[in-house]
């Protein structure tokens, strides 16, 4: 059975991998770390790409009380990618190898 993917209307970005949809769902995004970058950067960069819109998610698993997905923005650039592109994030190896996530 396929996951089905999560329309999340961005209503608050936490930090710098989650973001919290209208309906409260929490999203961590799949393959995605700060690393050690300031985290206020990540969040402010994460936020100014999703606050207030449609993001789409397709879960790829938990993490306590997180939803793991790997999310799409509305111009259907990959989130995680984007970010670190942007230089606000780093690719968690694990994590990527884990949910089965393809290259940037």
């Amino acid at each position: 059975m396929m996951a089905a993917t999560i329309l999340c209307l961005v209503a608050s970005v936490p930090d710098g991998t989650t973001i919290l949809c209208s309906d409260k769902t929490s999203i961590r995004i799949a393959g995605l770390e700060t690393g050690a970058l300031v985290p206020k950067k990540a969040r402010g960069v994460l936020a100014g790409l999703t606050m207030g819109k449609k993001v789409s998610c397709l879960p790829a698993g938990n993490e306590g009380p997180f939803i793991v997905a790997k999310c799409t923005l509305p111009d259907q650039r990959d989130l995680a990618c984007t970010l670190i592109k942007a230089k606000a994030g780093v690719r968690s190896d694990v994590s990527w190898k884990r949910y089965g996530l393809k290259d940037c």
